[in-house]
């Protein structure tokens, strides 16, 4: 190999690192994380305000697949889910499967009906720009983009809801009357298109 090539070849590798790396960030991009101090809100709705009893685990569960479309499509990991007893609200289960990378889908299910019950119209919760583990840490929740308790009614979502950057923030739903319903939100605003690198 001539010197001039060979010569090529090594600045190609050592700056090679610089161009593979995946965790630089422009201003811009760094302006678009959101960190817990982000979802901070005194007004939001706690855990205890929505307290329940929790029970035991429920005896023979059955999935009931015709209470909603969900359940027919994620019929197997819902039942998976539903054989690991409660988790939410006392006596259901919430279950949460991926669907991408930083995004989750999510269930309640109903252990002693087998009731499937989704927040209308609402699939999924990504959070490619969220850095906010902090963020109601002393919540039992097993994914980073949900936050709630087996003896809470409450459940929070992180991170932006069905990929639309306009709902991005911290979204509270109650368990009422077998429905999650949409109770109070922090949406995070950011202005990065003004940041300058």
């Amino acid at each position: 190999m001539r010197p001039k090539r060979l010569a090529t070849v090594f600045l190609l590798l050592i700056s090679f690192p610089a161009f593979a790396r995946t965790d630089f960030q422009t201003p811009s991009d760094a302006c678009r994380i959101v960190t817990a101090a982000d979802l901070a809100d005194p007004k939001a709705p706690s855990f205890e305000s929505y307290a329940v009893q929790t029970e035991a685990k429920v005896s023979n569960p059955k999935l009931d697949l015709s209470s909603n479309p969900v359940g027919k499509t994620y019929r197997t990991t819902l039942r998976q889910e539903l054989r690991k007893g409660p988790n939410f609200a006392g006596h259901y289960r919430l279950a949460i499967w991926g669907c991408g990378s930083s995004c989750v889908m999510f269930a309640v299910i109903n252990l002693k009906t087998g009731q499937v019950i989704t927040a209308e119209g609402l699939t999924s919760v990504s959070g490619d720009q969220l850095e906010a583990e902090d963020f109601l840490p002393n919540a039992g929740g097993e994914s980073w983009g949900l936050r709630f308790k087996t003896g809470s009614k409450l459940l929070v979502l992180v991170g932006t809801l069905d990929e639309d950057e306009s709902r991005e923030g911290a979204f509270y739903f109650v368990l009422q009357n077998e429905k999650l319903l949409p109770i109070y939100s922090t949406v995070v605003k950011k202005h990065c298109e003004n940041t300058k690198p």
